[in-house]
């Protein structure tokens, strides 16, 4: 087991990496969630996606990479927590969920004994108070949300493991972590547990809830002694909603209506933008009575939950995570490689290899991602919709820039062709190595155009050859289409490559190049190369 300030290892994975998310909200939280960290990691070649804001540890758990955020002072809520995920996602986009860990205020009931300490596993999210009034009363609008089928099976394992015969023992985790932590940290466990009855309200010249003892026990739900592990773990359904669950009464009533276990503010909106599980530490009952004292155990016991959900499973299942962005997270993601500052620390080639490293795995991106989705959309979507023709114009304004962004490097490569005379023979040889990178690298994005342009040449002779076959005009005027379309996209990239023009001038000369013609019938109008 981790302790609260694991030491930095020597070598950091690279950012791509990094497939799970750990958000948090609060202070106390942040700080739980460095104690479960098996090692931590310098990030000094973070690419971070355009207008990400957030601060991160690295870190490692088990064989797991974990990404956490660092949350502002005062910051929590819906909003907030969907804004931190957000931006994560666009710095992060082959992250597969985030783990949403902190604390709650729990709803006990008869039924679920939920006390200070406890844990609970949030199998579905219920947006309690999204909704509208009417003159029935209120009527929720807001979607009850689960997280993915392969968080729900890691679950049931992480409870396989609390109840086999080699019994993970939460009490000893915690304690662990509580030994190692400094003098003074607060993950000791309070003694106090004090649930009031529902109509008992809260009145600071009468009420006894910061006080040692209790002069009201008669104000005190009656509960049994708890034998055995003094944290238990439950599972189902909470409550999250842009608003602070502070009254007994409204809480027990909401609970028995959407059958919810704790509240909390965070989770719905972190669904927003990518599959999420919330774990939460009960530290107070939702009710008005004042109770700090139980935030950092309960912070601590959510966070090593956390910790040992991820035990549960294993690399390869993370890698089958279904994987879907959003065509604004793509955006930030690819910009962000090309905006400033993404300095990174070194020599003048070490940063520039850095450079080239960060615009290389925005290709390789697109190509095992992005490229593959568009190609299944374009089973199931017409050619013409909207979507797909946006996903096809984003994917061609990417490659165009990350080109460009090569070639600019190499342009900054070559005006240092000192470093190729240096005395030094390891600088000479880095030199060489990052000038031959770079001109591969362009090479290859020329590549996949040639491929493209050729893909689209061989359609349009099969399409003007199945029209000899079938005798129809229609195809007939669409191969040649095709083929023209090819030869052009060559043309355009040879000029391209020959002078840089900027896109005006491009067009200007596209538009020089080209004539409409018509075909028969209610063939539409298509381009031909004159």
């Amino acid at each position: 087991m981790a302790s609260e300030t694991p030491s930095p290892a020597k070598q950091c994975p690279s950012q791509v990496n990094f497939t799970i998310g750990w958000i948090c909200v609060l202070q106390k939280e942040y700080r739980a969630a460095l104690a479960i960290l098996d090692e931590t990691y310098d990030h000094v070649a973070l690419a971070r996606g355009e207008g990400d804001r957030n601060h991160y540890v690295f870190g490692r758990v088990g064989e797991h990479y974990v990404v956490i955020n660092l949350p502002p002072s005062g910051w929590h809520g819906r909003i907030r927590a969907s804004t931190i995920a957000s931006d994560m996602r666009s710095s992060f986009p082959r992250m597969r969920f985030v783990l949403i860990v902190g604390i709650a205020g729990g709803a006990p009931s008869p039924k679920e004994d939920v006390r200070l300490g406890d844990v609970v596993l949030g199998t579905q999210v219920v947006p309690w108070n999204t909704g509208k009034w009417t003159q029935h009363g209120f009527q929720r609008t807001g979607m009850t949300r689960a997280p993915p089928r392969e968080l729900l099976e890691a679950i049931t394992f992480f409870d396989q493991r609390l109840w086999s015969p080699d019994t993970l023992l939460l009490s000893k985790s915690i304690d662990d972590i509580a030994s190692k932590a400094p003098t003074g940290a607060g993950f000791a466990r309070p003694t106090k547990d004090r649930l009031y009855k529902p109509g008992f309200a809260h009145t600071e010249s009468i009420c006894d809830c910061l006080q040692a003892e209790s002069g009201l026990p008669g104000q005190l739900c009656w509960r049994d002694r708890r034998d055995g592990e003094p944290v238990r773990v439950f599972q189902g359904a909470i409550g999250s909603d842009d608003v602070v669950m502070k009254n007994s009464q409204t809480r027990d009533a909401i609970a028995q209506r959407e059958n919810v276990l704790c509240f909390e503010m965070e989770a719905d909106g972190v669904m927003d933008i990518m599959p999420c599980l919330p774990v939460r530490g009960i530290s107070d009952y939702a009710d008005e009575h004042k109770n700090d004292d139980w935030q950092l155990y309960a912070a601590l016991t959510a966070a090593i939950c956390g910790r040992e959900l991820l035990l549960s499973i294993s690399r390869g299942v993370v890698a089958r995570f279904p994987l879907t962005l959003t065509g604004d997270l793509v955006d930030r993601y690819m910009k962000g490689a090309f905006s400033r500052p993404n300095s990174f620390p070194g020599s003048e080639t070490e940063r520039l290899r850095q450079n080239r490293d960060t615009l290389i795995e925005r290709r390789d991106f697109l190509r095992e991602l992005v490229i593959p989705g568009i190609r299944q959309k374009q089973r199931t979507l017409r050619d013409d919709s909207p979507e797909l023709r946006d996903e096809v114009q984003r994917l061609k304004d990417a490659q165009k820039i990350l080109k460009e962004h090569l070639q600019d490097l190499k342009d900054i490569l070559n005006d240092h062709c000192d470093l190729d005379s240096s005395p030094d023979p390891a600088i000479r040889e880095e030199y060489q190595s990052l000038k031959t990178q770079l001109q591969r690298d362009l090479e290859a994005i020329e590549s996949f155009a040639s491929i493209t342009g050729g893909t689209l040449k061989n359609t349009g002779h099969m399409l003007t050859h199945l029209s000899k076959v079938c005798k129809n005009q229609s195809m007939n005027v669409a191969g040649t289409v095709f083929v023209s379309i090819s030869t052009l996209l060559g043309r355009t990239m040879n000029l391209w490559r020959s002078s840089r023009l900027p896109p005006e001038a491009m067009w200007e000369w596209v538009s020089s190049k080209t004539r409409r013609i018509r075909g028969s019938g209610d063939v539409t109008e298509s381009i031909h190369l004159v």
